[in-house]
């Protein structure tokens, strides 16, 4: 079951690829890295690594995903056939695409591959938390300072920006 599941999740990873290479609207484009974003989380999920899983929805999709789909509303350029993205590179785009292919397949290739047949029963989101809540509580909460300075700063930088645009 586990197999169907994984070749199931490939086969999603590769058509969304595809499929996100040759769409010009920007908004599937964004449904495609949905699905495939969905998708390697998916496969996180069935190799037993939860946590780069909840990793990958929080960050990519809740994060990166969010941030070009308000982008994407925000653009000023609003015809009838919405964002389009344009191919004028497309060459070499291509090129470099499968330069960037044919490395990752020589490393995988040259790489042995390793079977891991005891999963440990304890999550490993749990001992995060333990080692957050206990070892690394400073770092922790410096992190979420350094946040919240960030986050006042963008508002400060936002807002000040839109004082200086009504002046004009």
């Amino acid at each position: 079951m586990i197999e169907i599941i994984f070749y199931f999740l490939i086969t999603v990873i590769f058509v969304s690829s595809v499929a996100l290479f040759f769409t010009k609207k920007v908004i599937y484009n964004a449904a495609y890295l949905l699905f495939s974003l969905l998708s390697v989380a998916g496969l996180f999920v069935i190799t037993a690594s939860d946590f780069l899983a909840i990793t990958q929805v929080m960050i990519y999709i809740g994060g990166v995903l969010v941030l070009l789909l308000f982008g994407i509303m925000y653009t000023k350029n609003k015809n009838e056939e919405g964002v389009v993205s344009g191919s004028k590179r497309m060459l070499l785009g291509i090129v470099l695409g499968i330069a960037i292919f044919s490395i990752l397949t020589m490393g995988i290739l040259e790489e042995k591959v390793i079977t891991i047949t005891d999963v440990p029963d304890q999550s490993i989101v749990s001992v995060l938390g333990d080692q957050f809540m206990t070892n690394h509580i400073f770092s922790f909460e410096l992190t979420a300072v350094l946040l919240l300075v960030v986050l006042i700063g963008a508002v400060f930088i936002t807002t000040k920006a839109e004082k200086t645009i009504d002046h004009k």
